[in-house]
């Protein structure tokens, strides 16, 4: 093959690379917008307990997806591209042949599991012998038993995304999770209307329709992969009859062994935020009631910290981790290769993306904490100052997944399942402590933000260590970035205090500020990036302004 040839090979690979891995972020980005999107409804028609009883149900739910589905999706991928590499396409087939198979029956097994342990787990979460905790724990059982119905559908349909992404098809995964979230919440909108104005049911059946929706959404889900495999099943049978490489015979407990390696580390950072999250469900309310706090103000504080704050900070959260992880395949590579200057560049590369997203976006929300619950959330204005203190845990859970994955990138994956394992750690020893500190239940944040932050620094260390990886750059551009945000959260503030002094103090008025705000906020900063270079060195030469007076690049 020529070298002309073998460029254009490259580039063309290059190019289906990058289309498709920001067809996977922006579906991941669509799908947590439209998971924001509907709480607002959702929250006003059922208010903050029975989200506090969804929410509940939820983070169980996604405990037990992960340890049902352990990293499939992107351990399959990894397996079948390895393979269909090698030209083994049959060694790829038999996988996900056999895998398909024990996928569904972890599903039927995960699902007896979730709906038995489901009043054991709802204890766990609500204490006290009283009759109201009671009546929560039978509310918080049967919504756990209502989602539970989905993990039927999720290990198998998690396998067969991974095996269309080997194939570097990432349509049926991206269509797939988008048109999943918007059959689920088509449903759980039009059943909870109807429960609640039609019948007249309490927040608990209300709450019980919402999670089971993730089991109609799956059946979309699975519609939708269905007709892709039907449709593309010709082309990926000629790949298998054409092949010229004899593969070994090589036994299905070997190929697993092989998967689970892949899978064991990625199944921990995908358990992190589920996992945090119960820490909260299962401490907050006792360590809220014993300052003072009802069982129901103690719930619903539990809602607006890991439900309605968490949603809106996993937003920005979800641009940064996508740009970012875009370029940890090529870290592979350059590993792999042994090329460390390459492999530092990229590391570089991709805090700084990391950064220059999750840092404004950090201030922005801390700004309009107010006004984004005044909007969102105008039956639950007070709990605002959940959003102010929940904020910065954006920067840290963004830092958290793509250290994560620089770590898997250059092969010391392992060392993920410790760092997690003491951050977690670090947050279930501080959460009580520091709910009975701050005297609310914005202390179960601050300890979220602390454990992201001793699981990241560990993996930093780790980093360091295995490439000698200089920050000096990162901290330089870091520096940057936190000036122009700080000039930024200037011109927002000033915004923000003048229209406050004209406008009433209404939910219209605070939507305005927030529209204002967040535009001036975007332009500022977008502004300031460009014309000192900064955009240029983060994001490429296309963000170059040619009469800007500085470089950040050099």
């Amino acid at each position: 093959m020529s070298t002309v040839s073998k460029k254009q090979e490259t580039s063309s690979s290059n190019t289906g690379f990058v289309r498709g891995t920001m067809l996977l972020s922006g579906a991941s980005l669509i799908s947590r917008a439209l998971g924001l999107i509907y709480l607002f409804p959702f929250q006003f028609m059922v208010g903050a307990t029975g989200i506090m009883f969804y929410t509940y149900a939820y983070n169980y739910y996604a405990i037990m997806i992960g340890l049902a589905t352990a990293g499939i999706p992107v351990a399959v991928s990894k397996f079948v591209a390895k393979y269909n590499a090698m030209g083994e396409y049959d060694t790829s087939e038999r996988l996900y042949r056999s895998g398909l198979k024990i996928m569904s029956i972890t599903g039927i097994v995960s699902f007896l599991a979730l709906f038995l342990l489901a009043p054991y787990l709802a204890h766990r979460a609500i204490p006290g012998g009283d009759v109201d905790s009671a009546s929560y724990v039978d509310a918080v059982t049967m919504t756990i038993r209502g989602v539970s119905f989905a993990l039927i559908l999720i290990p198998a349909m998690s396998m067969t995304r991974g095996y269309f992404q080997g194939y570097q098809s990432m349509g049926p995964t991206a269509i797939s999770q988008i048109l999943e979230q918007i059959v689920r919440i088509i449903f759980l909108l039009a059943g909870v209307s109807i429960a609640i104005y039609l019948f007249d049911t309490d927040a608990a059946w209300a709450a019980t329709i919402a999670t089971f929706s993730a089991f109609i959404g799956a059946i979309g889900s699975v519609a939708v992969l269905v007709y892709y495999f039907r449709k593309r099943a010709p082309g990926l049978k000629a790949l298998r009859d054409g092949q010229t490489t004899i593969s070994p015979d090589r036994p299905l407990s070997g190929l697993y062994k092989e998967l689970l390696t892949y899978a064991i580390p990625i199944v921990m950072v995908g358990l992190s935020t589920p996992l945090y999250q119960v820490i909260d469900q299962n401490t907050m309310n006792a360590a809220l009631q014993s300052i003072g706090y009802t069982l129901e103000a103690a719930g619903n504080a539990t809602a607006y910290l890991i439900a309605d704050s968490h949603k809106i900070v996993l937003i920005p959260v979800s641009v940064a981790t996508g740009l970012s992880l875009s370029a940890t395949p090529l870290l592979t590579a350059s590993f792999t290769q042994g090329d460390m200057r390459k492999v530092r560049k990229q590391i570089s590369q991709i805090y700084q993306l990391a950064f220059f997203v999750t840092i404004p976006a950090v201030v922005g929300m801390i700004l309009l904490s107010e006004e984004t619950f005044h909007v969102l959330f105008p039956r639950d204005q007070a709990a605002w100052v959940y959003l102010l203190s929940y904020a910065p845990s954006a920067l840290f859970l963004a830092l958290y997944s793509v250290t994560a994955a620089v770590l898997q990138g250059i092969n010391r994956q392992y060392f993920t399942i410790i760092a997690t394992l003491a951050g977690l750690l670090t947050k279930y020893l501080l959460n009580a402590p520091l709910i009975h500190w701050t005297g609310d239940g914005t202390g179960a944040g601050y300890a979220t933000i602390l454990g992201y932050v001793v699981a990241t620094g560990l993996m930093f260390f780790r980093i360091t260590q295995t490439v000698q990886f200089p920050f000096s750059t990162v901290l330089r551009r870091t520096s940057l970035i936190m000036i122009i945000s700080a000039i930024m959260g200037a011109s927002v503030a000033l915004v923000k205090w003048g229209l406050a002094a004209l406008l009433p103090a209404t939910t219209i008025g605070s939507l305005i500020i927030l529209i204002v705000g967040a535009g001036i906020g975007i332009v500022v900063f977008a502004g300031l990036a460009i014309w000192s270079g900064l955009a240029e060195a983060v994001l490429g030469r296309k963000f170059s302004m040619k009469r800007g007076r500085g470089n950040a690049s050099r």
